[in-house]
Formats: structure tokens, sequence, C-alpha cells
């Protein structure tokens, strides 16, 4: 179903120039339209529908689009864990000075503990060259006095004038549910190595949906929780929620290992091969045969059964 509203967000310049020249051909899979504050809830958007970046006075005109898949509060550390330079900072410590920039703090007083900040995570971004420029403001209603953003539906005018502008059907890990992948749909850097497209939202909204929570554990150290693939990554679409698992991190890599699995039936099962391969594993025993302790709330979250079986079959030792 195509998208019926968007979103029209007025932007910093710095960010917009510096992750237009970061991405390929002004192309990224994924970025962070940061909020320097941890702000209320974000409802302006639902999943999948498109959010324009228009510049601020002299240029009074939208640059890009990317597609919204999730608004997240986390702390500062989380955001360049998850993002990097995809929230428009070479490093860091230039993340965090402009973040206090905008607070009216030092970069010392910003970073202290696990401040947090609003993320509006956007998949496959364009930003356009000048020339591309489409010029918005009170023709198009958007008034003056607009802060931060304006919704548009894209049926009637001037919202239908941001329908024309989209080039692509949005992110194909949004799907109604997962189905493993048969073809192998990955992109490969000139170094051939493999570019993972939208990790960083993958986890957020992973993360989100498991409540920060270990499913196996219920563990909640952030530090040590990981997004799992139930199907290991072979493109875009493997990011849907229902093909991932929030795990501690050791149980991460045995998982991924096809040393312990989660049955259809969402019970944790522990392979023999784990104490014939190490002489180890008692603690690990003792969570086998128990049901997850921490599942999605949303039914449509939880994860997919073929994807699990696939790792049963494919994976689990």
């Amino acid at each position: 179903m195509p998208p019926a509203h968007a979103l029209v967000a007025a932007t910093d310049s710095r960010w917009f120039e510096y992750l237009r020249d970061f991405g390929q051909a002004g192309r990224l899979d994924e970025v962070n339209f940061w909020r320097p504050l941890a702000q209320n809830e974000f409802k302006a958007l639902s999943v999948g529908e498109p959010f324009f970046f228009r510049l601020k006075h002299p240029v009074n005109a939208i640059s890009g689009y990317g597609y919204f898949v999730h608004a997240t509060r986390v702390s500062i550390q989380l955001a360049w864990e998850a993002f990097g330079p995809r929230n428009g900072d070479p490093t860091f410590e230039r993340f965090v000075s402009r973040i206090a920039d905008y607070r009216r703090e030092t970069p010392a007083e910003t970073a202290l503990g696990q401040r947090e900040l609003t993320c509006i995570v956007l998949r496959q971004a364009s930003f356009w060259t000048d020339e591309r420029f489409v010029a918005w403001g009170a023709e198009q209603d958007w008034a003056r006095n607009v802060v931060a953003y304006k919704r548009y539906d894209l049926n009637v005018q001037p919202g239908a004038t941001l329908a024309e502008l989209l080039r692509n059907s949005g992110p194909p890990e949004l799907g109604d549910s997962f189905q493993p992948v048969t073809n192998d749909k990955r992109v490969w850097a000139e170094s051939l190595a493999v570019a993972r497209e939208g990790q960083g939202a993958f986890r957020v909204r992973l993360l989100d949906a498991y409540q920060r929570r270990c499913a196996v554990t219920g563990e909640r150290s952030l530090p040590v929780l990981d997004a799992a693939h139930i199907q290991p990554y072979r493109g875009p679409v493997s990011n849907h929620l229902q093909n991932g698992l929030v795990l501690r991190a050791d149980i991460h890599r045995l998982f991924d290992a096809g040393y312990v699995t989660v049955t259809p039936e969402l019970r944790f099962e522990v392979s023999r091969r784990l104490k014939d391969d190490f002489e180890n594993g008692r603690d690990y025993y003792a969570l086998g045969g128990r049901p997850l302790v921490v599942l999605p709330h949303q039914a449509t979250t939880r994860p997919s059964r073929e994807a699990l079986e696939w790792h049963a079959s494919n994976v689990f030792r």
C-alpha cells in the first residue's frame, strides 16, 4: 500500500551537507535525524512514510528525503554506536559538541552519564545536489513560524508534489511478515566486504521491541545486548523484526555458531555438541528447555516460525 502522508522537516544545513558528502552519490542506507532533547513520542508519521528534508533560510527548499522506520529515545552513546557518522558528524566528540551547542551546555555536561536524545531513524536516505532542490514556502502551506515539521496528505496538493518526488518504494524489511531469504541480496563493496545495510535501524527497533532485555535471560545491561538475526543477513529484507532476537552477547555467539537455538514454540535449546566440543556449558544447559522470558508485546513483531525452523535445520548442531 502506498504511503498516505509525508513530513517536511526543518533541517540543519551542517547535518545535511556532511551526510550528502559522506554518502555514495548522495545516498545512504540509513541516517539518524536526531533531536537534541529527549522529547515526547514522535507520532507524526507511520512506519514506511517519507520524511523530506527542508533547508532553512536562505535556501528554503526541499533537498532530499528518507523513509521513516522508527523513533526512540536512547542515550547519546547508543545513538553513536548504532549510527556512527550517519548521525551527521565524523567523530563522537564532534557529535557530542553539536548536541551541546543546541542544549547550551558544555560537551562534558552533555556526555555525562546516559543522557538521552530523540532519534528519528530513516532508511534509504537521498541527499540531492543543489540543482535538484525544490522550493518550498508559503505557496506550499509552509508558514514562517513552522519550527520543526509539517505533515502533508500525499493525495492532494501540495502533498501530491511530494509524492512525485519519490524514486523508490521504501525499505523491504517493513513488509507484513518475514520468510527466510532464498536469494542472496546483499550489497558488496569494492573491497569485497559485505555492506550490511540498515543495521543501526534494525538494532534500535529490535531493542525497543524487546523492552531492551535479552529474550533468553531477561538481562537488561545494554552494553551486552545484541540485535541478532535468526537467518543471517542476506540483504535489507533480513532486517525484518520477525527475523530478530535480542540476545546477550555470549548467547548470540553460540546462536550464530549453532550451539543454541530457539524452537518454533519459542523455547531455548542447547545442543549436546557444546559439552562434547568444549567440555563445558553448565550455565547454558541450565537454561535449556525454558520458554523465552521476553517477547515483543505486538504479535506481528515476534519471531517468525519459518525463520526459527530455518535456523534449527541449517545452523543448529
